[in-house]
């Protein structure tokens, strides 16, 4: 049962009560009714990274895929914002299909994700998404039940737990992130599922029903060593063939909207 951690100002109006896990360290937000305020605009004014993480987090994507993964499987990116990182894998030649509630796909046209269970995907990446999610435990159960595997982001709570106005994760400003993890708290959610929890001792974890070596998966994760790993392990790009099949369709959709259309005759003029 999680008791009363703190209030913060949400968004500049909205009182919000924070709740703590006295087993786990689990911080959470009280149920976020202003949350279709908070995604009025998908990507907040304060996320400045959203062109460069997608490129950072592709490489060290890259290297766990190489090594620990079939590399010509299907990925599923879970709450993959506009597409960038999606378009930016298939680039580099890893057949990824998109998915985000909130963001339109502007980058990866073509290729969304089926999350209905009847695709399995080899690994599920969410990078920074876990502090978004209402009800982690369900949105991880259903990510299991189409692939075994979870490579995501998210900042690990310090310890001790800071005050809301101490730490800048807590993000009440834009009011999206409403779920905070320790390392325990991730660790009872994966064995919950009969799953391992493995973490970079960083912001990068994996929830997989796999069994590897975390000191392995630390190890690959190193600027170094991926960058060694992706240079051993090259893939086709899949560009030229997504440009093919988006040249097909858009010709298939001309066509079918010139026969779909009547020809109007010229006026004459009186």
């Amino acid at each position: 049962m999680s008791s009363y951690y703190e209030t913060a100002n949400v968004l500049g109006r909205h009182k919000v009560r924070y709740y703590r896990c006295p087993a786990c360290g689990f911080i959470q937000t009280e149920p976020p009714f202003w949350l279709a305020e908070s995604y009025k605009a998908p990507m907040t004014s304060y996320d400045l990274g959203g062109i460069s993480r997608p490129t950072l987090n592709s490489v060290l994507t890259k290297a766990v895929v190489n090594w620990f993964f079939d590399a010509g499987g299907r990925f599923l990116d879970f709450g993959g914002g506009y597409g960038v990182f999606t378009r930016w894998m298939r680039d580099q030649g890893y057949d990824f299909f998109h998915y985000d509630q909130h963001c339109p796909n502007l980058f990866a046209g073509g290729y969304e994700a089926d999350i209905s269970g009847s695709v399995r995907y080899e690994l599920v990446t969410a990078f920074e998404v876990f502090e978004h999610i209402a009800e982690p435990a369900r949105t991880v159960a259903h990510l299991l039940s189409i692939s075994d595997s979870i490579l995501f982001s998210t900042e690990l709570l310090p310890v001790p737990a800071p005050p809301i106005a101490d730490w800048w994760y807590y993000a009440p400003e834009h009011g999206q992130h409403i779920g905070f993890f320790t390392r325990t708290a991730l660790e009872k959610l994966a064995a919950r599922f009969g799953a391992n929890y493995y973490t970079s001792d960083g912001p990068t974890h994996l929830i997989s029903r796999w069994h590897i070596s975390e000191k392995t998966f630390q190890f690959v994760l190193r600027p170094k060593v991926r960058a060694l790993v992706n240079r051993y392990y090259r893939r086709k790009s899949l560009l030229d063939e997504d440009f093919a099949i988006a040249m097909r369709l858009a010709k298939k959709a001309a066509e079918q909207l010139t026969k779909s259309s009547t020809p109007t005759r010229p006026v004459r003029p009186q």
